[in-house]
């Protein structure tokens, strides 16, 4: 579940993202301004802007839609610029006094000697990451004839497609446990290839590489763990992802960059 700071913080992202397109918008935006009165049957709209001549306006011509719809989004940009800018002050008020009253920053300015005599109600992210990693699991045998495929990370997986995803996360700083033991209702254990713990939601999401889709056997044993997953809450799109590949085409990095990117980097 995110935390009440990552959806401010996002939304600081998303204001800002949107002041910037809105200035863009008015360097260009046209002059002078309208006054509009609703009919039953038309819009009457008085353009008021270069007529000397007549100071009081005119009726728009059909020609000067185009002007006029500029006119009304200049304005509804200098709007938007004006509140987003005063949301983003008080998103930045409130995220810093919540830093100040932070309970895991209370924690980590203890001193080593008495963390080690409390024990906190939060823990910092860097702490929870910490402890989420040093889980000890075991993990699926590897058979006697499989190839040794090593990661940058120092630990065996099946293949070299899962070698590139293990070591994208690894250099990305992502958190992750490979083929860590998920077991499911009716007593039903499965190994995701990836268990990836999605910060600051402390959330754990799935993705599973898929690397025999032009084996028959191998679909069907792919969609029986999609059926298993689903019945169990977790559903693609949403807590599991898949990449995948067969003999005429191979995993797909390109793609699987701009996966990981969505899921793991905050968008600035």
């Amino acid at each position: 579940m995110k935390t009440i700071e990552s959806m401010l913080k996002e939304e600081k992202i998303f204001l800002e993202k949107l002041v910037r397109e809105a200035k863009k918008r008015l360097q260009t935006a046209p002059e002078g301004h309208f006054v509009l009165q609703k009919s039953v049957i038309v819009w009457n709209i008085t353009i008021k802007n270069s007529d000397v001549c007549n100071p009081n306006g005119r009726y728009m011509k059909k020609s000067e839609v185009k002007l006029v719809r500029g006119i009304a989004q200049r304005d509804y940009d200098a709007r938007t610029v004006k509140l987003a800018e005063e949301r983003i002050k008080v998103i930045t008020a409130f995220l810093t006094q919540y830093e100040i009253t932070s309970l895991k920053k209370m924690y980590e300015e203890l001193n080593q000697y008495r963390k080690e005599l409390v024990s906190p109600f939060e823990i910092s992210d860097d702490e929870y990451v910490k402890r989420w990693q040093e889980v000890k699991y075991t993990g699926k045998a590897f058979a006697d004839d499989m190839a040794e495929i090593v990661t940058e990370r120092g630990e065996r997986v099946r293949s070299k497609s899962e070698k590139i995803i293990a070591d994208k996360l690894y250099f990305m700083g992502v958190p992750y446990r490979y083929e860590y033991p998920l077991l499911l209702e009716d007593n039903i254990k499965l190994y995701p290839d990836f268990t990836i713990l999605k910060m600051p939601e402390r959330e754990e999401v799935y993705l599973e590489h898929f690397g025999l889709m032009d084996d028959y056997d191998y679909v069907e044993n792919v969609m029986y763990k999609l059926n298993t997953y689903q019945k169990n809450g977790i559903f693609l799109g949403v807590n599991l992802f898949v990449t995948y590949e067969n003999g005429k085409a191979p995993l797909n990095t390109k793609a699987l960059d701009g996966l990981l990117r969505k899921l793991f980097c905050a968008e600035g």
